[in-house]
């Protein structure tokens, strides 16, 4: 056995046996030293934490809503943000967040987690905020030093997060879901729900020019697709293709397809298609929010798209799309992907 599936092995062990361990870890090492008994009032709220983490791409954009929230709500606080790695914060640029710490949080990255969590730990902040009260975000809390502690309720992790919100009637949608917290402190939510990246005008402008290119400088209809997937989720070449010719059928209009390639996915399925590879993941979003549409069956690109602005379709064969679809305004999920009707969707998303 190699030593980076030992490391795996002993990651799923504690994960199985941190449920048991939860409680008599948060007596024995949670930092109280200043928590106080009541929530603090806004305008005693002047430096933030906010914590998640978690490795999937599709989950830390989820966060942008929260974060945009976040920020409304407390305009004149220092908000800062604990991820897990450092590509994650590009996704928040732009937001007004004051720093970022990574934890790196695994058996892996356990000297650069101590490293971390000592700086950290240096900090009194008036607010430590979980958006999801995962066992790991709970463990980090207990060991910083905070004078309010906020999450949704948890019965076992309650014992950290002494200020924790009651949610009766979360949100459906994974994205949406967390704000219920703001609201619970008493905050209104500021209108529309934004669940968008916040580009630069150069980021534009590049975006711009890369899709300009891609359609050879003409008006053709242009529509990108990704077929990277893990698991269940990845369809078939076959699928693929009769996907794409769906499309063509039902338009009366050249397609100028864009294959997106990735260091899994370095060819395109189909001959005389255009391809696009970049390892900038906000470069890419800026390119597929300036093309017509853009299909895929991986929820972690539907969702980098959906934060562009782009118009998405997402294929769902196995993820609830209630709970993890794409929820642009010229956004579509398809659960019966074997039945895709590319006419209906192509009116929908006014593409032809």
């Amino acid at each position: 056995m190699t030593l980076k599936h030992q490391f795996r092995n002993f990651d799923q062990f504690r994960r199985s046996k941190m449920p048991n361990l939860e409680t008599a870890f948060y007596r024995l090492f949670s930092n109280t030293a200043n928590l106080e008994k009541h929530k603090l009032a806004k305008d005693k709220v002047k430096h933030i934490l906010l914590i998640r983490n978690n490795k999937r791409i599709g989950n830390i954009y989820f966060l942008l809503p929260f974060v945009r929230q976040i920020r409304a709500a407390y305009p004149d606080a220092r908000i800062d943000m604990m991820l897990n790695e450092p590509w994650q914060s590009n996704i928040f640029n732009n937001l007004g967040i004051n720093q970022f710490y990574y934890s790196h949080f695994s058996f892996q990255g356990i000297f650069k987690f101590l490293k971390m969590l000592k700086e950290v730990k240096k900090v009194t902040y008036d607010m430590i905020l979980l958006p999801r009260t995962s066992a790991g975000d709970t463990v980090i809390t207990a060991l910083l030093d905070g004078r309010n502690k906020v999450s949704s309720y948890h019965p076992q992790r309650n014992l950290v997060c002494r200020h924790a919100v009651r949610i009766e009637n979360r949100r459906k949608h994974a994205s949406l879901g967390p704000l219920s917290i703001l609201e619970g402190l008493g905050h209104t939510l500021v209108e529309p729900l934004l669940h968008t990246l916040e580009f630069t005008q150069k980021e534009l402008d590049s975006g711009l020019q890369v899709s300009r290119d891609l359609r050879n400088n003409q008006e053709h209809l242009t529509i990108a697709y990704f077929r990277g997937a893990r698991g269940d989720k990845l369809l078939s070449d076959k699928t693929w293709l009769t996907i794409l010719s769906k499309f063509e059928i039902a338009t009366n209009q050249q397609v100028q397809w864009v294959e997106i390639l990735s260091p899994d996915i370095s060819s395109p399925i189909k001959t005389g298609v255009k391809t696009f590879q970049t390892a900038d993941l906000r470069h890419l979003a800026a390119v597929l929010k300036h093309l017509d549409a853009f299909i895929c069956c991986d929820t972690g690109p539907l969702h980098l798209a959906d934060a562009a602005g782009a118009s998405c379709i997402g294929l769902y064969s196995h993820t609830n799309s209630n709970s993890f679809g794409v929820i642009g305004e010229n956004t579509i999920n398809v659960a019966d992907i074997e039945n895709l009707d590319a006419q209906a969707i192509g009116k929908k998303l006014n593409l032809f």
